[in-house]
């Protein structure tokens, strides 16, 4: 049992919380009213600092952990905590980004079979079992002579005396068999063959033969030659993969199966994939192994189905491979070839990769926490990622996940609500109890424009295209994997945007002055922060600037900037804590003990802007600062933007990396929607592209952002926007349904 007494992370105030193995428990309510706080920044934090005192990581001796917001946790189990929109993709395929790359390469590694590039034939390395459970067959009495050919000699002379001294008897000249007292000197280009034993074959003499072909190996480099009775017939083995030009193989290792190890890549193309490896990026070895018919290849490009077919069963394959396909099917990624790069996934395929990959790194008992885990998900997909949480939690893990869905209601044993609001308003238990069955999402209707589409869009992952009507709001939706983000920022935004488009893309209609979400907010910075990312802080620096204090003492802006020595705190460099790393685990954040978060000169805290330090302001939460820039019209509509869409909590200094995945979006949205209001002659019409604004929210405040969606588009342009929410969907002018991806 984990017992969390006094939680007091953020706005939590002192929060006391039992959990029981094997239980499924719902974190749930308004953005910022402390369910994160308690998941990630107690329960996971705490597991972490205490993973940390275990662990003796070099470099790391003497370092003080800072405290966990919390009185007391007992019963604390290893924690995974998935929150997959804040894990770094790269252009590296699927297979990378899960244990599966390493299992895989292993198969292939170990199983897999070598085919010559030159004679197609397969490439056996022989060992000294393999050649004895070969000769094994021949009848009893069979007579053997054990040879190994030796490689021709530079000093001949030398070679006899050391074979006599050797205790060899015998040598094979050419086709003539000699003893080696009656040869002086060995001739020229005739082959040396080493005769190690003559042998009447039985059962009794396994061990003596073992013997013997040991011996050859060592004296003929790696190959064994064996003449099998009177018959002449002769057998030669290799412990060496060997082509018929001569050219070696070495023994298969799973780095061979990596083009992005020295060993796997392509040395022509050094792993970038140019046509001697068919585009690949693979060397030699890779590109001329098979496992059951598959090279790596194949697994590479086919959909996850059928390289589960492919294993199902079979041997040689680890049951933790069979697992792990098995979770994708179930999570309904069996679609996705796992050569795909992590970059092209949807954001709902990528967050349920990553989920599969932690269910599969847990080990009972343990602590998973997931924080939205159907965000973006159709009402099927969303059902069939509950069943997959709901049999980790009976197979006795306690599972802690932060969802609104009614879909998990289905499968909960329990679902607490922080509330009742956020920010100041929230951080208490307002119901704890078990779950309520409650209405499933409806499947949403299509309600195509009236007017001719201006815009058409079509991508070779979408499973069908869109046509985008001008002015008004049109909702694109489907099911997860259909292809509605590829469409909408993928080919639409990406288009007018002028980003690289992948192959198969094809939009028509006229250049649009295109607003979307800028992507500063989703990879920021270690010193970025809600006012910063906002782009309010440069007109309150101007207004701190010019009061009567910050004139008398001669300060210019850049004494109010923290990403700048002539106005960041000595101590943390503007960073309003100090990074304490741990070998190669994230760093730990610890609040800067000189300007306890505030990230400027202590020396400034006697400047005040309408009774209010800079350090008072970045105190300040959005809703409050919106009452206090009210005539400012640089930033007020900034953060009326923010407001609108649930943000109101957030205090202006809060660090962007601490945002959960949907506040990161629900930012993004704001500022996108912010610059609508800006006046802008531009004679080409507005285009607006918003990819899921409702991630993440709940019904209430799913319900106001959609009013205000449809409020501040009006009479301004065209919204795109990909949703799911049926507040969304019900509050716009159009919608568009893509279909599902046919099952492989």
């Amino acid at each position: 049992m984990i017992r969390v007494r006094g939680a007091h992370a953020h706005n939590l105030r002192h929060i006391d919380l039992d959990l029981g193995p094997g239980t499924l428990v719902v974190l749930q309510g308004p953005s910022g009213s402390g369910k994160s706080s308690l998941a990630l920044d107690v329960l996971h934090a705490e597991s972490r600092r205490r993973l940390l005192e275990v662990l003796r990581i070099p470099g790391t001796a003497g370092r003080a952990l800072p405290p966990i917001p919390v009185d007391r946790i007992d019963g604390l189990p290893p924690t995974i905590a998935v929150a997959p929109d804040v894990t770094r993709r790269s252009d590296r395929p699927l297979l990378d980004a899960s244990d599966l790359g390493g299992m895989l390469r292993g198969l292939l590694a170990e199983h897999g079979e070598l085919i010559c590039p030159e004679s197609s034939a397969p490439l056996r390395a022989w060992t000294t079992p393999a050649v004895l459970d070969d000769l094994a067959r021949l009848p009893d009495g069979t007579r053997l002579t054990i040879g190994a050919p030796l490689p021709p000699p530079s000093e001949p002379t030398r070679l006899l005396s050391e074979l006599r001294r050797s205790g060899f008897a015998r040598i094979r000249l050419g086709r003539r068999l000699v003893r080696l007292d009656d040869v002086d000197v060995l001739p020229a280009g005739v082959s040396v063959e080493l005769v190690v034993d003559r042998i009447k074959w039985s059962a009794t003499r396994r061990d003596r033969l073992g013997e013997a072909i040991e011996t050859a190996w060592q004296a003929g480099r790696g190959v064994v030659r064996v003449d099998v009775g009177a018959s002449g017939d002769a057998r030669a083995y290799s412990s060496l993969r060997q082509s018929p030009s001569g050219r070696t193989w070495p023994d298969a290792r799973p780095e061979h199966f990596d083009p992005g190890h020295v060993d796997g890549r392509c040395q022509d193309c050094a792993g970038t994939g140019c046509e001697v490896c068919d585009e690949t990026g693979l060397g030699a070895l890779a590109r001329h192994t098979r496992w059951n018919g598959w090279g790596l290849r194949h697994v590479l490009e086919r959909p996850v189905a059928e390289l589960r077919a492919q294993t199902s069963g079979h041997a040689d394959v680890p049951h933790a491979l069979e697992e792990h396909l098995a979770t994708l099917a179930d999570l309904a990624l069996d679609h996705l070839p796992l050569g795909r790069s992590q970059r092209t996934v949807g954001r709902g395929e990528w967050r349920r990769f990553v989920l599969a990959r932690a269910l599969h790194l847990a080990v009972s008992p343990r602590l998973v926490v997931v924080d939205e885990p159907l965000s973006g998900l159709d009402s099927p997909t969303a059902q069939r990622v509950c069943s997959v949480l709901r049999a980790c939690a009976d197979d006795g893990a306690t599972v802690v996940v932060i969802e609104h869905r009614p879909e998990v209601h289905d499968i909960a044993d329990r679902v607490v609500a922080f509330g009742p609001g956020g920010g100041p308003d929230g951080g208490r238990v307002v119901s704890d109890g078990p779950a309520k069955a409650l209405p499933g999402w409806p499947a949403p209707c299509e309600t195509p424009p009236h007017s001719t589409p201006r815009w058409t869009a079509r991508h070779p992952r979408a499973t069908g295209p869109l046509r985008l009507a001008a002015d008004g709001w049109t909702v694109l939706t489907g099911p997860s994997g259909s292809g509605t983000s590829s469409l909408a920022t993928g080919a639409l935004a990406a288009t007018f945007a002028g980003r690289a488009l992948p192959p198969g893309v094809d939009v028509s209609g006229p250049e649009p002055r295109l607003i979307e979400p800028s992507v500063r907010t989703s990879a920021p910075g270690p010193r970025s922060c809600v006012a910063t990312a906002a782009g309010i802080w440069t007109p309150i620096r101007t207004l701190l600037t010019a009061t009567k204090n910050a004139r008398v003492r001669g300060l210019a802006a850049d004494a109010f900037t923290f990403n700048r020595a002539t106005g960041w705190c000595p101590s943390c460099e503007g960073m309003g804590a100090r990074l304490i790393q741990f070998g190669s685990l994230a760093p730990v954040r610890e609040i800067c003990g000189t300007c306890h978060g505030g990230r400027l000169r202590p020396d400034l805290d006697d400047i005040t802007w309408r009774g209010h330090s800079p350090r008072q302001l970045m105190d300040l939460d959005i809703g409050a600062a919106r009452t206090l820039f009210s005539s400012n019209p640089r930033v007020l509509p900034v953060l009326e933007a923010l407001v609108a869409t649930g943000l109101g909590h957030l205090p202006l200094g809060r660090p962007m990396s601490s945002l959960s995945s949907g506040e990161r979006r629900r930012f993004e949205v704001a500022l996108a929607m912010a610059r609508l209001r800006s006046a802008d002659r531009d004679p080409r019409p507005t285009l607006v592209v918003l990819d899921q604004p409702d991630a993440g929210l709940d019904d209430c405040t799913a319900s106001a952002v959609a009013t205000w969606l449809a409020s501040t588009i009006a009479g301004r342009g065209t919204l795109l926007t990909v949703a799911h929410h049926p507040a969304l969907i019900a509050a716009a002018d159009h919608v568009v349904v893509l279909p599902p991806r046919a099952t492989p």
